[in-house]
């Protein structure tokens, strides 16, 4: 795309256009050839927006799945610009760096999730939890490994149907093995990230299956009643999904309910059993 035609359909960026914003930029809505299209213009930072476009751009280029943000087009423009410096107005170069995808009408999964468990009908949250699984494993699974490092509940996009589509890869990594590596600079949403990546900057593809494990837990629990879970020791946390799968296996036919998860008795039963994966696989692996 040319710089003046993502203008136009923005309408100069227009704050009545912006439709959400991030660290590393802004997100508006607009219509192109009759198709809305979501329009992500990165920030001006110095140093930091030609490596999170590249990696956005590269990463998007290689992936065509159901449950990943299909990209539609890019914009990488420079233009000339008076600013003011030292009292005196000078030429200066700015670029434009501009990615973008589909657009997607029920935004994302970060505003279904309050302080309360998650008020969409279980069918729907257990085909948003399927979905962003099936979009990982994909991403995990490719020749060069990409492992995304920013899962969370913004970076979940849902279309009219609220199929779930995987979003922001700016702070991804492609490695050519799934050998745990050591990162130089630390970056990513607290709360999502690992021990071993916060004390050490270790990471490997468990990076994005812990992060997979605390949105679920989310999903649940809500905002409030996850730190619960996350506060038992990682054996005590695994006897609590063992303890759960274990009555249904024996089909006690009664709800089980803790302080964190309150739901009801048929939602926990597959809720666990992405959990027990995500427990056993991370926990006891450390």
């Amino acid at each position: 795309f040319e710089l003046h035609l993502i203008k136009s359909i923005t309408n100069n960026f227009s704050k009545n256009q912006e439709v959400g914003s991030g660290a590393y930029g802004a997100v508006y809505r607009a219509v192109h050839n009759g198709e809305e299209i979501a329009v992500k213009r990165l920030h001006a930072l110095q140093g930091l927006d030609d490596k999170e476009f590249d990696n956005e751009f590269r990463n998007f280029t290689k992936i065509f799945h159901k449950n990943v943000v299909r990209l539609i087009g890019y914009c990488y423009e420079s233009q000339e610009k008076f600013v003011e410096h030292n009292g005196d107005l000078i030429r200066a170069k700015a670029m434009e760096r501009v990615l973008c995808f589909e657009y997607m009408q029920r935004g994302s999964l970060e505003k279904y999730i309050g302080d309360k468990p998650c008020e969409l009908d279980w069918t729907t949250c257990y085909e948003i939890i399927k979905g962003t699984c099936e979009g990982l494993n994909h991403l995990h699974m490719q020749k060069k490994h990409i492992f995304h490092l920013d899962m969370k509940p913004a970076n979940i996009l849902l279309d009219n149907s609220m199929a779930p589509k995987i979003a922001d890869l700016g702070l991804s990594k492609l490695v050519s093995s799934t050998i745990t590596y050591k990162a130089e600079v630390k970056k990513g949403t607290y709360g999502y990230m690992p021990p071993e990546y916060i004390n050490n900057g270790f990471i490997s593809e468990k990076f994005d299956v812990f992060s997979l494990g605390v949105i679920i837990i989310k999903m649940m629990a809500g905002n409030t009643g996850h730190v619960s879970c996350f506060e038992m020791s990682p054996k005590e946390f695994i006897e609590l999904v063992r303890k759960v799968l274990d009555s249904y296996n024996k089909h006690e036919h009664r709800p089980f309910t803790c302080c964190a998860i309150c739901t009801p008795y048929s939602c926990l039963h597959t809720m666990y059993h992405f959990l027990i994966y995500f427990a056993c696989s991370f926990f006891e692996s450390r």
